[in-house]
């Protein structure tokens, strides 16, 4: 589960909301589209949706101080 197209897809979901929202809506699909194998898709079809959503909104909130000229831990 390490494969460079799983890392990417994962980066996606994680930082755009919209990418976020079409895989929440279609899990298997939108990883099926990503050009996942079996297994990856089973995983992330299988991801931890409110843990997804936190680390999202996390990125998300460090983005936004880095951008402000705040500095994170």
């Amino acid at each position: 589960m390490s494969s460079s197209r799983l890392e990417s897809f994962l980066a996606t979901i994680y930082v755009d909301a919209d990418a976020r929202a079409r895989f929440l809506a279609d899990p298997r699909g939108e990883a099926t589209r990503a050009g996942l194998a079996a297994p990856e898709i089973e995983s992330v079809v299988n991801i931890d949706r409110v843990g997804l959503e936190m680390f999202a909104h996390s990125l998300n909130h460090k983005k936004a101080q880095k951008a402000h000229g705040h500095q994170t831990n």
